[in-house]
């Protein structure tokens, strides 16, 4: 798990520090979280793998670049408190409305 959410924050680092596109690191950021959900909508992750991923993605993105759009962070918060299939659907829900908004350099709410 620890190398899941370096590969994910070392390429959104990339994004924001050395290409400068806010865009494009946020959009990232939210096809890698849902990408996550995805595995475990299909049993191929534990729902406890994937909240201690999101603890942890959340932790170090807090601590690192920078620059994370807030809803993508209230999705983190969302899978952090639990997986359940409640939480799944509210995280879905919020990454659609974020993909049909496609606002991914907007840093504030």
């Amino acid at each position: 798990m620890e190398n899941i959410v370096k590969k994910i924050v070392s390429i959104y680092s990339k994004y924001i520090d050395e290409e400068l596109d806010l865009y494009m690191g946020n959009r990232y950021l939210l096809i890698a979280i849902e990408n996550l959900i995805h595995e475990v909508k299909t049993g191929f992750l534990k729902p406890d793998d994937l909240q201690k991923i999101a603890m942890e993605l959340r932790d170090a993105l807090l601590e690192g670049p920078g620059n994370v759009n807030p809803y993508i962070m209230e999705i983190l918060g969302i899978l952090e408190e639990s997986v359940t299939e409640e939480n799944i659907k509210e995280a879905l829900e919020l990454s659609r409305k974020l993909f049909k908004e496609d606002r991914f350099d907007k840093i504030e709410v």
